[in-house]
């Protein structure tokens, strides 16, 4: 609780954390002792109505696939009709996590939902349509303990494979083998024009990283 402009108010942190408590009172004082003081709106929209002006906002198609399925799993949890506010406490996110744990969905998946709905709070902070973004207490989850470790193919079991293998997979075991290209995202994607033969090159466009 804290006064400003003459007028008390009341404001949740959505914490238990007293040390936590305290540093967003001091913060939203000192808000006020340098005019930077600017509440939270009072009737903040609700979940699925800003769910749906945010995937607007989102310009690239496959982004938005996306994205469209993890607001999907948000908007199940949490309510459609929950208020924002509702939906950006520390524990609430914390159960989420947990019940799609629980449910068999792997830690990289429920990740990409909740990397979704930071983005959507941090948006509604700066927006003031909520008082704080709750992940900054909220980690997201290991991955690679749960990832499937992948097989290094032997130079001998390379060998068995190129001679019963169809020409079109041949080509491509011998590419991804010598070079170290992820098939779905770059092999795949190459054409005969990307092969230099002579120079013995492989040109890879629009890559991410060095290969």
């Amino acid at each position: 609780m804290y006064t400003a402009n003459g007028k008390q108010h009341h404001e949740s942190c959505h914490t238990h954390n007293k040390k936590l408590a305290q540093k967003t009172l001091s913060f939203r004082l000192a808000e006020i002792a340098e005019g930077r003081w600017n509440l939270p709106v009072s009737n903040p929209p609700r979940l699925k109505k800003w769910a749906t002006q945010f995937l607007h906002s989102i310009q690239n198609p496959s982004t938005k696939v996306r994205y469209e399925f993890s607001v999907a799993q948000l908007l199940d949890y949490f309510g459609e009709d929950t208020r924002l506010s509702d939906n950006s406490s520390v524990r609430r996110i914390e159960e989420f996590k947990q019940e799609r744990l629980a449910s068999g969905v792997k830690p990289a998946t429920v990740n990409r939902d909740l990397s979704v709905l930071r983005r959507m709070l941090s948006l509604a902070c700066r927006q003031r349509l909520i008082a704080r973004n709750p992940f900054v207490e909220v980690e997201l989850l290991e991955e690679r303990k749960a990832r499937r470790q992948p097989h290094i193919l032997t130079p001998e079991e390379q060998t068995k494979l190129l001679p019963v293998a169809t020409p079109h997979l041949r080509a491509l075991i011998v590419l991804i083998t010598e070079t170290g290209l992820r098939v779905n995202n770059k092999a795949l994607k190459l054409k005969w024009a990307d092969f230099d033969v002579q120079n013995s090159q492989v040109m890879v466009r629009a890559s991410k990283s060095r290969d």
